[in-house]
């Protein structure tokens, strides 16, 4: 293909827009115009790099998938194709972009990064949705350029930019009509709001928001940064924060612990505003717990704030075979002891019990949060509870299974 001025000077100047990480790279490639134009110009200067699609199985899905795999042929791209099926829900949008997000990260190799193909316009979208519900700076700050393994190079590239290149350099993608449906809250703001917006206030508004998304995302970052002066404590599947540790930090500061905190036992939710509400409710001592959406209680627990998943809701797990020597089993440890002297007294505490040296003993946790100590598949003993009659005791026998129980060792910092 002979290259236009207008190509060689476009894709020069798009070039020195684009944010590409150092690494190996992987090409989430659609089909579309934009992540054509984004493998294209990896393609220059070559940079080393594969492409994955991945078929959600929808009405347009082979098209699109015939669409990359005709990009990929053109620019002597590996392509490998996933297919997905995507689950029924309110938004099947976010439905498909969740599976497609799923399929991506498990394609990728360790070191690799996920190369997307959002635009200024993605941006900009992203923005005014995020706006429209009433989010926060984490929400107004919009997609950033890299989180976790996942790069979104385009971010300062125009959506008309990408379509110009794809077109000019003769690249076989395929629009979406899914891109054009009304009921999809995101068309509507791409096809109808900022339209209108742009034509009655402000012709350039696609790069304002991109911009202030830019200009929030600095001062996210750092108050995202200062979380880490408060100490984050874990155990077993509950998550703690020091209450002095909160009223130490300013209040964007402490409001950022918090979130983090219910998003490790609730994830990847991090609260509504009225959650936390409740929830400093509780760490400033107006009421003594609280219970949020999914099953999770906030309460103080001596000086910290505690986040974990209310007892009734904790589902029983499988018996699990123990050994002698230290076992741990959902937030307990289970300690063995075998001695062959006689066995002299019986055992005293709640946390000791003692079994025939033969006995195969196994643990659980039942749905109410319970260890169950079982010995030949009976259950025997329920630690700081009571030990059942099935509980083996035989004074001057000599041999027995000594056993202690006890939750582990405590909170300790996580990361």
């Amino acid at each position: 293909m002979v290259e236009t001025r207008r190509l060689i000077e476009l894709r020069s100047r798009l070039i020195e827009l684009l944010e590409v990480p150092a690494g190996d790279l992987v090409v989430a490639l659609s089909g579309g115009a934009d992540s054509a134009a984004l493998a294209y110009l990896l393609g220059h200067p070559a940079r080393r790099f594969r492409a994955v699609h991945v078929n959600h199985a929808l009405p347009d899905s082979s098209k699109l998938e015939r669409a990359a795999r005709g990009i990929a042929g053109r620019l002597g791209v590996d392509l490998d194709v996933a297919a997905v099926a995507v689950p029924a829900g309110a938004s099947a949008e976010g439905q498909a972009r969740h599976a497609r997000y799923e399929s991506l990260s498990g394609q990728l190799e360790t070191g690799e990064w996920l190369l997307t193909a959002h635009t200024r316009e993605d941006q900009a979208e992203t923005v005014l949705m995020n706006l429209l519900r009433g989010s926060g700076t984490a929400g107004l700050a919009g997609i950033p350029v890299k989180s976790g393994s996942i790069a979104r190079p385009m971010l300062g590239i125009s959506r008309s930019e990408t379509r110009e290149l794809a077109v000019l350099a003769d690249l076989p993608f395929y629009d979406d009509p899914a891109n054009l449906d009304p009921t999809n809250r995101r068309n509507v703001i791409r096809l109808e709001v900022l339209p209108g917006l742009e034509a009655r206030f402000n012709p350039r508004l696609v790069e304002s928001l991109a911009r202030a998304a830019t200009l929030t995302r600095s001062d996210e970052d750092y108050l995202q940064g200062q979380v880490g002066s408060v100490s984050l404590l874990a155990r077993g599947s509950s998550v703690a924060v020091p209450v002095g540790g909160l009223a130490a930090v300013p209040r964007p500061v402490a409001d950022r612990a918090v979130r983090g905190c219910l998003a490790r036992v609730r994830p990847p939710h991090s609260g509504t505003a009225a959650e936390m509400a409740q929830i400093w409710a509780v760490a400033s001592g107006e009421r003594r717990s609280t219970l949020l959406a999914g099953g999770i209680e906030v309460a103080v627990d001596g000086p910290l704030l505690v986040f974990s998943r209310e007892p009734s809701s904790h589902a029983s797990s499988s018996p699990v075979a123990l050994e002698v020597g230290v076992n741990t089993v959902d937030g307990y440890e289970i300690e063995i002891e075998r001695v062959d002297r006689v066995c002299r007294v019986a055992p005293v505490g709640p946390g000791w019990a003692v079994f025939d040296p033969e006995a195969r003993l196994t643990a659980r946790v039942d749905e109410k949060g319970r260890l169950v100590v079982e010995a030949d598949g009976s259950t025997a003993w329920l630690p700081g509870e009571r030990r059942l009659g099935v509980a083996w005791y035989q004074p001057r026998t000599t041999g027995y299974l000594s056993v202690f129980a006890r939750e582990e060792c405590g909170w300790t910092s996580s990361p």
